[in-house]
């Protein structure tokens, strides 16, 4: 009876085109956004939530979600070691000013300095070139 029912089966999959394609491959995560000076912009808000990215094809790292008093953007920050590295915390509920760019008016800002009280963490140079990659 088995045999049968696998014969069957195996006909039927053979005979539906749609059923005898390969399985769909799933697509590739979209590319972070590239550091655009031109771009940049200011803003800020509360850190609603964070993250650490290991997504391929994106900026790994922490990522912060910031609330503003008119949207919710995800800050592409740096790598945590970098972080803890300076002793610069974050934490959910934090004011944080964030310049970064923001390419294309996305919702996704690649931060160049966070500032948090009087303390600023400066993640990228003018540029836009990361500063951790000499460490």
């Amino acid at each position: 009876m088995r045999v049968l029912l696998r014969a069957l089966l195996g006909a039927a999959l053979a005979a539906s085109p749609v059923l005898a394609q390969a399985p769909a491959t799933k697509p590739s995560p979209p590319k972070a956004p590239e550091y655009d000076a031109k771009a940049e912009v200011t803003l800020q808000g509360v850190v609603e939530d964070f993250h650490e990215s290991q997504v391929r094809g994106d900026h790994p790292g922490l990522h912060l979600i910031v609330k503003t008093e008119t949207e919710t953007v995800e800050v592409h920050a740096c790598p945590v070691r970098f972080m803890k590295e300076l002793d610069f915390a974050l934490a959910k509920g934090d004011a944080v000013k964030v310049t970064g760019s923001r390419p294309g008016g996305t919702g996704v800002v690649v931060a160049r300095e966070i500032q948090k009280d009087q303390t600023s963490l400066i993640l990228r140079d003018k540029t836009g070139a990361p500063v951790w990659t000499g460490r």
